[in-house]
């Protein structure tokens, strides 16, 4: 069986001219008993563990022994013969210094890639484990899941044959090391099988309502959205829609921060200026880029404020917010789970810091640092993480995540009914705020 590895893409400074963030989550296969050349992985072994060795942000690395890592892994990766073998070995090394944001990704193969943000065909529902049960916890109105009858509450058993337990445990688990990361990486990993290349069929067995087990073939439909932001990567597909829920209130929501939502979000908030208040659903985004997560940002706050610090090596960044002329001055809410990543965290729990919003729905996973991105001699993608992200009132949100001031998890009884028990709770909580 090929090993898959899943780890975390970024893009680098001089792509995008902002803070790298993470574009989450190829899935790469090693295809193993090939042999490789073991000259190439040497050097490319030694050039990470120096680059971690010269720029990790922490001079302490943990409490890891640097130095010693070296010793232990540079003659294992030396007598190496295979790609799976010098892949596991390396990648061990970076685990352990429990981050997330580093690893080394096999050369890009096209045929391999599969990345939720960029797949071209998608069957437009959402899913989250609810304990041990991959539950469908939204369907898009059209999509072909909801041509097929799909509905929020029904639980997912197999796709594409494999088994939710199956899929977990071929999905290789990395830092941080806690379960919120797991259930994140379980949940991405569920996803990358529902999304994929447009007009192809997938094979999914469910449970229904009543527990009667259904198995459906659906076809991929092809995504709208599509943002081609550089040549070096493949085009994503950004999503983004602004209406107005029952009891006047505004609803946001986006997969990323990424263009055009830094257009988009103004225009809304124009149009929802009257709102009771406003949600923010970043439910499930990706994470994205600085200079669009900072324009959101600037668009929600009355004066000029610390957000951000980035803590580096040998000095600390800090990032200022100048607010945006029409800014929006109302209630505010923002709604985070645990597939809330990066810019995502960095977002909400700055704008927590600042008491600028109330944060509803379940802590996330802290998938948090700046990184940045090289190419080794053997081809791989090395990407490592160089600062260390800290909101305006010092919390590290690497590892910890943001915690909600409203803790409130999803109901698979009352998604059956139609109930999103997150949104509920955050419409509530403007309605008590600005009463009718």
């Amino acid at each position: 069986m090929k090993r898959r590895f899943i780890l975390l893409l970024v893009m680098p400074i001089s792509l995008l001219g902002g803070c790298v963030q993470p574009i989450p989550s190829p899935t790469m296969t090693v295809e193993p008993q090939r042999e490789i050349n073991v000259s190439d992985n040497l050097d490319s072994f030694d050039i990470v563990w120096q680059t971690i060795n010269d720029t990790y942000f922490d001079p302490t690395f943990g409490g890891l022994d640097w130095n010693e890592a070296r010793e232990r892994y540079r003659p294992l990766i030396a007598a190496a013969q295979e790609d799976e073998t010098f892949y596991e070995l390396i990648n061990g090394m970076l685990f352990e210094l429990n981050v997330s944001h580093v690893g080394v990704v096999p050369p890009d193969d096209k045929e391999q890639l599969d990345l939720v943000l960029s797949a071209e065909g998608s069957v437009g529902i959402q899913v989250r484990l609810l304990g041990d049960e991959a539950v469908i916890t939204s369907v898009r109105p059209g999509s072909p899941g909801a041509q097929a009858g799909l509905r929020p509450g029904f639980v997912l058993q197999r796709i594409d044959g494999q088994t939710v337990q199956e899929i977990a445990d071929e999905t290789l688990q990395i830092p941080p090391w806690h379960e919120r990361n797991r259930r994140k990486l379980v949940t991405g990993a569920m996803l990358s099988r529902l999304y994929g290349p447009a007009g192809e069929a997938i094979s999914i067995i469910y449970l229904d309502e009543k527990g009667v087990r259904h198995e459906q073939r659906i076809v991929r439909a092809e995504r709208e959205g599509r943002v081609a932001l550089d040549p070096a990567f493949p085009p994503f597909f950004v999503e983004f829609e602004a209406r107005r829920l029952n009891g006047d209130i505004g609803y946001v929501r986006f997969n990323a921060f990424l263009p055009p939502v830094h257009e988009r979000f103004p225009e809304a908030i124009a149009s929802l200026r009257d709102a009771r208040g406003l949600i923010i659903d970043l439910r499930g985004n990706h994470g994205g880029v600085f200079p669009v997560r900072k324009g959101l940002a600037e668009q929600l706050v009355q004066e000029r404020v610390l957000f951000w610090s980035y803590k580096g090596r040998d000095s600390t960044r800090e990032v200022y917010l100048e607010p945006a002329r029409d800014a929006y001055t109302g209630t505010l809410v923002v709604l985070i789970d645990v597939m809330s990543l990066s810019s995502a965290e960095e977002f909400s729990g700055a704008m927590q810091a600042i008491d600028r919003a109330v944060i509803v729905g379940e802590r996330s996973a802290g998938i948090c640092v700046v990184g940045d991105v090289i190419q080794l001699p053997n081809g791989a993608t090395f990407i490592y993480p160089i600062e260390q992200t800290r909101t305006a009132g010092g919390t590290v949100l690497e590892g910890h995540g943001v915690t909600p001031d409203v803790e409130v998890k999803l109901d698979r009884a009352l998604l059956l009914q139609g109930v999103d028990s997150q949104l509920e709770a955050a419409v509530e909580y403007i309605e008590r705020r600005v009463p009718e």
